[in-house]
C-alpha cells in the first residue's frame, strides 16, 4: 500500500461531537494534499431508541425520519467544513450500528483510510475512545486515523504530517506500520523516528543472573527491531532514526511524541503477548487516548479492500 493509496479515498465517521469536526477538517486537508476523495458517513442507529421504549407502542416512522434529518444536517455541515479546504466531499447516510456501518461503507467504497474523532477519556468516564471509535479500531483491517479534541495539528502553511514517530515491536501489524510510513511521499515524512519501548517491569519476579540475561535479551531484540526498521526505511530512500526507551510502552511513546514535537504517531495493534510484547492492542488504545497528535493505527498488512470486522 503506498501513501498515495492511503490518502486516495478517505472515509470520516461523522457525528455531532467536536472530535468528529476536527476529524473532518484533518481528513479534508489530507484529501487536498494528496488529491484524494473524501467520503462522509453518518449512521442512523434508531433500533436502541425503539427497543428502550419500555414496552409502549412507538411509531418508529417519525423517530427514524427525525434521526435521518439530523444526520443529513450534520453531513451538510461536515461537507461545508471540507469546502473550506477546497474539497468536495461525498455524503453517505446509512441505517445501523455506527461502527458496523462505517466498516461496511469503507469496504464497499474501497476506502484506504478511516478517520475517527475520539474523546480520549479514561476510566469510567471513557465513552468511545468512545465505543464507536474503539469498535472501528478493533474491526478495521485498513488503517484508522484518530483525532482527539485539542490535540496539536500542523499549521496549514505546511503538510499535515512531516515529523512522524512510529512505535514498533515484533509483530505483523508493526511490520505493516513500518511499511506504510516508508511508502509515504517525501513531503509527508521529512523526519521519521522509530521507537521501541522495553518494559522490564514484567520481570519483577525474576532475580539474579536470569533477570539480567532476560533483560539484556529484551533490549537486544528491541534494538534489532529498530535497526531493521531503519534499514528498511533506507531502502526506500527515507532518512530515519531509531530509539529505545525503558518503561511503560504507551507512556514512553506519548512522552516521546511530546518531546520530539511530532505531527503523527503510528502504531500497529495486536502485537505479541506475554513477556516479549512491546505493543499490543491495549497499548495502541492507550496511545490513542493520550497522544498529543493524531494517531494512525495499522492493524494488519491486509489489503485495503478487506474491511470486514473480525
Amino acid at each position: 500500500m503506498t501513501a498515495g493509496n492511503l490518502f486516495s479515498r478517505i472515509l470520516v465517521g461523522v457525528d455531532d461531537s467536536e472530535p468528529s469536526k476536527e476529524g473532518v477538517a484533518l481528513a479534508a486537508r489530507l484529501a487536498r494534499e494528496h488529491g484524494g476523495e473524501l467520503l462522509l458517513c453518518y449512521a442512523v442507529d434508531w433500533l436502541p431508541l425503539i427497543a428502550n421504549s419500555a414496552g409502549a407502542y412507538v411509531d418508529p416512522g417519525p423517530v427514524i425520519e427525525g434521526l435521518k434529518e439530523q444526520g443529513d444536517a450534520l453531513l451538510a455541515q461536515a461537507a461545508d467544513s471540507a469546502k473550506h479546504f477546497r474539497v468536495d466531499a461525498k455524503r453517505c447516510l446509512v441505517e445501523g450500528a455506527p461502527a458496523e456501518s462505517i466498516l461496511k461503507v469503507a469496504g464497499d467504497a474501497e476506502c484506504r483510510l478511516i478517520v475517527m474523532g475520539t474523546h480520549g477519556r479514561r476510566g469510567l468516564g471513557r465513552l468511545l475512545i468512545g465505543s464507536t471509535s474503539e469498535a472501528v479500531l478493533r474491526g478495521s483491517t485498513i488503517p484508522v486515523l484518530t483525532v482527539r479534541p485539542g490535540m496539536k495539528i500542523a499549521a496549514e502553511r505546511g503538510r499535515c504530517f512531516e515529523r512522524i514517530l512510529v512505535g514498533i515491536d515484533a509483530s505483523e501489524p508493526s511490520d505493516a506500520a513500518v511499511k506504510t510510513v516508508c511508502e509515504f511521499s517525501a513531503e509527508d515524512r521529512r523526519r521519521l523516528l522509530f521507537f521501541s519501548g522495553v518494559d522490564v517491569g514484567a520481570l519483577s519476579g525474576v532475580r539474579g543472573y536470569d533477570y539480567l540475561a532476560i533483560r539484556d535479551d529484551l533490549f537486544a531484540q528491541a534494538q534489532q527491531i529498530v535497526d531493521d526498521a531503519v534499514a528498511l526505511a533506507r531502502t526506500h530512500n527515507v532518512a530515519a532514526e531509531g530509539r529505545l526507551v525503558e518503561g511503560d510502552a504507551a507512556d514512553a511513546l506519548v512522552a516521546t511524541a511530546k518531546e520530539q514535537e511530532t505531527d503523527l504517531v503510528v502504531v500497529g495493534s495486536h502485537g505479541r503477548r506475554g513477556i516479549r510484547r512491546f505493543f499490543l492492542g491495549s497499548v495502541a488504545e492507550s496511545v490513542v487516548r493520550a497522544a498529543p497528535v493524531p494517531v494512525l493505527v495499522v492493524r494488519t498488512s491486509a489489503s485495503a479492500t478487506e474491511t470486514t470486522a473480525s
